[in-house]
């Protein structure tokens, strides 16, 4: 219709008509489209600048794989795994543990460096940020995909870890 007033002649003429052993219903166009679903609110990871990166993980491997991994000898602030967008979700074979001291991020490097998780020696070095303030091992997740996520424990469903 050229016209609101046309969309409405027409509706006032052929609404609740018989068309054809049927009756039509003729009515303004409604949006078809479901709303989305907001996504829950994600609370941020703490991060200190006492940070290791830790790689070789297994894709299977969860942020809660290694806080229970560290927190055998240390209490990590926090874990998070990068992870790559892919329709299951697989590990992207790095993530993240913050410490709250310098002191207890060397001795878990010294301790963990080479201990198998899940199967595979991981590999742990201080986060970059943590030499120069300003360039990080984040860096390299940028060239693995742009679509790259990263979730932190809470964000990840047991179901979510059951897929991959």
């Amino acid at each position: 219709m050229d016209s609101g007033d046309e969309a409405e002649a027409a509706i006032d003429k052929f609404h609740s008509k018989e068309l054809s052993g049927r009756t039509i219903r003729v009515e303004f166009a409604k949006s078809l489209k479901k709303p989305q679903p907001q996504p829950p609110a994600v609370q941020p990871v703490k991060e200190t600048v006492y940070k290791l990166y830790v790689s070789n993980l297994q894709w299977k491997v969860r942020s809660t794989d290694l806080k229970e991994f560290f927190s055998s000898d240390f209490t990590p602030v926090s874990t998070r795994v990068v992870f790559e967008s892919t329709p299951f979700l697989r590990s992207a074979g790095y993530g993240f543990v913050s410490f709250n001291t310098r002191e207890e991020a060397e001795d878990a490097l010294t301790s963990l460096d080479g201990k198998e998780l899940m199967g595979r020696p991981v590999r742990l070095k201080f986060s970059e940020q943590n030499k120069d303030g300003d360039a990080t091992n984040e860096g390299e997740e940028t060239n693995l995909d742009e679509s790259s996520a990263v979730l932190s424990e809470t964000e990840l469903s047991e179901d979510q870890s059951d897929k991959s």
